[in-house]
């Protein structure tokens, strides 16, 4: 069920990173940024241990969505933050212009996405051993 809500935010942040929001909508996104694949400044991880929510509504840009999470700069206490929010970090997105509102349960251990990052730093090839196996 979880990776099913995670496919609507996931849907949801792609349209806004196209075409921006239509009317009043907006969203709050809160995340936990214990998840070891949070990408935020120390300030701010300190300030907010356990949950954080950011606001997309005016004052973000640069929303890039991948397979794991998205990444978005935003204006954060009078400052510009980049962040990178994985979806396994996501604890409730919402949207109260549209009455919409999806709970999660953070997955801390989130090992596909750990694994996957890590290859994506090192710009490392993907090799396939299917070529290398005895077929007999």
């Amino acid at each position: 069920m979880q990776d099913a809500l995670v496919s609507v935010v996931k849907q949801i942040l792609k349209q806004v990173s196209r075409s921006g929001f239509n009317n009043k909508q907006h969203l709050y996104i809160t995340f936990s940024p214990k998840h070891p694949n949070v990408k935020i400044s120390d300030a701010i991880r300190e300030e907010f241990q356990d949950e954080l929510t950011i606001v997309l509504q005016y004052e973000f840009w640069d929303l890039i969505v991948d397979d794991y999470g998205f990444s978005v700069s935003l204006a954060f206490d009078k400052s510009d933050e980049t962040i990178y929010v994985p979806f396994s970090s996501l604890i409730n997105v919402n949207d109260p212009s549209e009455d919409f509102n999806l709970d999660f349960i953070p997955n801390l251990d989130d090992v596909k996405i750990q694994q996957a990052i890590k290859v994506e730093a090192n710009d490392s090839k993907i090799i396939s051993l299917d070529a290398f196996r005895n077929k007999h």
